[in-house]
């Protein structure tokens, strides 16, 4: 304990232990609310992104496929959007169907679309074009509700498959 003394006669207050206890309880009120805001940002990640099935990257644009509840989410960065970061997703019930879908075009081995409606007001297109002597795919979703269209870059068969993960 330090307190002050002046010729033997004790002056004030020892306020050392009552600082420290003070300073005690302040480090466990922050500890505790870190711990609390560490948690909300947890729970609240996981609500709002989901279970991330497979990703690819390919230069500085992505593909994403994202399972929250029993709906899936087909997540990609938009090539024609002025912002770098823009998002660009749609929503489905089965993941199968998808990727059978998917498979079906790369298997016909040549150039072909094929037009899904995804929900009321979204309408994807999966657009298979021959590069280089590969078929390659690339999506181009509107959204007739907002009128916003979105495209991705172009894809190869392994890379969805590995989108897809373990059918």
């Amino acid at each position: 304990m330090a307190c002050l003394y002046f010729l033997d006669f004790k002056i004030g207050y020892c306020i050392v232990p009552a600082i420290s206890a003070g300073l005690f309880y302040v480090k466990l009120f922050f500890n505790y609310m870190i711990i609390r805001c560490l948690l909300f940002f947890l729970m609240f990640s996981s609500v709002v992104v989901g279970q991330e099935i497979g990703s690819v990257k390919q230069g500085n644009h992505y593909i994403k496929l994202l399972k929250a509840n029993n709906l899936y989410s087909f997540v990609y960065s938009d090539i024609k959007s002025k912002n770098q970061n823009s998002e660009k997703a749609f929503h489905f019930h089965n993941k199968e169907t998808v990727y059978s879908i998917l498979m079906n075009g790369f298997d016909a081995k040549k150039n072909r679309q094929i037009i899904v409606k995804t929900s009321n007001d979204t309408i994807v297109k999966f657009n298979f074009k021959k590069i280089k002597g590969e078929l390659m795919l690339f999506v181009y979703q509107n959204s007739l509700n907002s009128n916003t269209f979105g495209t991705s870059t172009f894809f190869s068969k392994k890379q969805i498959t590995k989108l897809f993960g373990n059918i």
